[in-house]
């Protein structure tokens, strides 16, 4: 075999021949590739406004919220009930919660009264008072709001049930305008309960 290197870098091609020295050690490992596809598991859940009432659906105080519809949840990340309105969550974990509402609460009176017109709605594990993510806020006239709430929970038993509930010190309606007076025929445009959970890992 030919220990010969042709070298063609310069104008007149120079052949290089010699005797092949041993070969030398391994060198070190590389710095590790970047990471692959990151896959994110996350629930969405909707209530949606089928104009059953024009008040709205009730919730009393400590009521819980209705949370209807299983919206997407591709890695079976939740175990929704919804004749209970509760949530387990299938994998422990750190959890991203993200929800919104629109209400009103109920008015007795003429005059506003800070200490009863308050829509109030927190994310609690049942037979807690564990609310790591809320809202609050004082509503005048008695109109609509609309509330959101972002905030993170660790979840270390998966048999543990969740609910959004009522923490205010009346009943609220879920409300919001009708479908027919929406330029959308989509139910997403005016729903009256809106559920993101996002799994962030271990």
């Amino acid at each position: 075999m030919s220990n010969c290197i042709n070298n063609n870098d310069s104008k007149k091609p120079i052949v290089i021949c010699g005797a092949r020295g041993p070969r030398g050690a391994r060198g070190p490992i590389g710095p590790p590739g970047p990471a692959g596809v990151n896959i994110v598991r996350a629930a969405y859940m909707v209530t949606y406004n089928d104009d059953t009432s024009a008040d709205g659906i009730a919730v009393e105080s400590l009521g819980r919220l209705p949370i209807d519809r299983m919206e997407l949840d591709p890695t079976n990340l939740i175990t929704l009930d919804t004749n209970e309105e509760t949530i387990k969550f299938n994998t422990a974990g750190h959890y991203k919660i993200e929800f919104k509402i629109s209400a009103y609460p109920s008015v007795n009176g003429v005059d506003f009264d800070p200490t009863t017109d308050i829509v109030s709605v927190g994310f609690r594990q049942l037979d807690t008072d564990n609310v790591y993510v809320g809202t609050g806020e004082w509503v005048f006239n008695g109109e609509a709001v609309e509330l959101s709430a972002t905030g993170i929970i660790v979840v270390t038993d998966t048999n543990a049930l969740y609910e959004l509930v009522n923490l205010g010190p009346s009943t609220i309606y879920l409300n919001t305008p009708s479908i027919k007076d929406i330029k959308s025929k989509s139910y997403f445009s005016n729903s009256l309960v809106t559920l993101v959970i996002t799994y962030l890992g271990i």
